[in-house]
């Protein structure tokens, strides 16, 4: 079948289907439904390396039965739980069945980013909105930028106290500026910091390796750290508010939640794109938004980010 006949009878563009089989472009998941229709094929088949749906931060097959957010990283179709809070259910683009997603309708082909950077979720929402496809990832930044390298996502955030070393092989963006440290349990006692020091308590903590945990041990080299662990910036501090526990965080989130707020470091934030992926639609839609008044007038509502350097290429 030639380029021309497979557009006519999927009613896609011959320029689309050019830019697919050389492999700059990846199609609307209602284009790609189309193609594998008039080729007689599978859509995962067709645009999968391989035909299992893996999860971003693990690489596992994702479990039949699984209610997913999904999206391809060049030909690996990643996967996401649903978010389920306390208001209702996340909106979910598919259920997985035997390895392969069934999408409940026609997608796009999105952004994948993990970190562990709350106004993700923020991006997430207005590149859906504006008819794109998105998927953040909460987690810390060891687990995040282990999914980039891996090719399964898109970007990652990083974050830390100090400049790291460029990458030839990532790009790197500041995204913001704010301060780690340690949220007060509810109802916190007088001098409730320096008793924090002086006792060997429980602390709602982060996973070993992550940058806020590296942050928390710093600062208490002389006591072991014990208590819960949290996935995200936000989890710490809403186990925090349930166990009683004090519970490292970030300044934006502390503030967010009403809690007072110890910091510790102060950690530049940056989000880091595979250049692989730089010239393509999914990143320059994402980086574009990124950098637009929209997005920054809704990240600025929240307290607690400096936003100077916001956008700027830094690697």
């Amino acid at each position: 079948m030639t380029q021309t006949q497979l557009a006519a009878s999927s009613g896609v563009s011959r320029q689309l289907i050019g830019a697919v089989e050389a492999g700059r472009h990846l199609p609307r998941v209602d284009a790609a439904l189309a193609l594998a229709t008039a080729l007689g094929v599978d859509v995962t088949d067709l645009f999968s390396d391989n035909s299992g749906a893996v999860d971003v931060l693990t690489g596992m097959s994702t479990e039949t039965g699984s209610l997913v957010r999904a999206g391809w990283v060049g030909r690996t179709l990643v996967t996401a739980p649903v978010r389920a809070g306390r208001h209702g259910w996340g909106f979910p683009d598919g259920i997985v069945e035997d390895g392969r997603l069934r999408p409940f309708d026609a997608g796009a082909v999105g952004f994948v980013v993990a970190g562990c950077e709350p106004g993700l979720e923020i991006l997430e929402t207005m590149l859906r909105d504006q008819g794109g496809g998105a998927l953040a990832v909460p987690a810390s930044s060891r687990s995040a930028v282990a999914a980039l390298i891996a090719g399964r996502a898109h970007a990652a955030i990083e974050h830390g106290p100090g400049e790291p070393p460029p990458r030839v092989d990532l790009a790197r963006f500041r995204f913001a500026t704010w301060r780690v440290g340690i949220a007060a349990p509810p109802d916190p006692a007088p001098r409730w910091f320096d008793r924090l020091l002086e006792e060997s308590g429980p602390i709602v903590q982060r996973e070993e390796g992550a940058a806020a945990q590296s942050a928390l041990l710093e600062a208490l080299p002389w006591r072991p750290v014990t208590g819960p662990v949290a996935r995200s910036h936000m989890e710490a501090v809403q186990v925090g508010s349930h166990t009683g526990l004090a519970a490292v965080t970030i300044e934006p989130v502390a503030i967010a939640a009403g809690v007072a707020f110890q910091p510790l470091e102060t950690h530049h934030v940056d989000l880091l794109v595979d250049r692989r992926f730089l010239d393509s639609p999914a990143v320059s839609a994402a980086l574009s938004l990124l950098g637009s008044a929209r997005f920054l007038h809704r990240l600025r509502a929240f307290a607690g980010y400096d936003l100077g350097e916001h956008g700027t290429r830094v690697a």
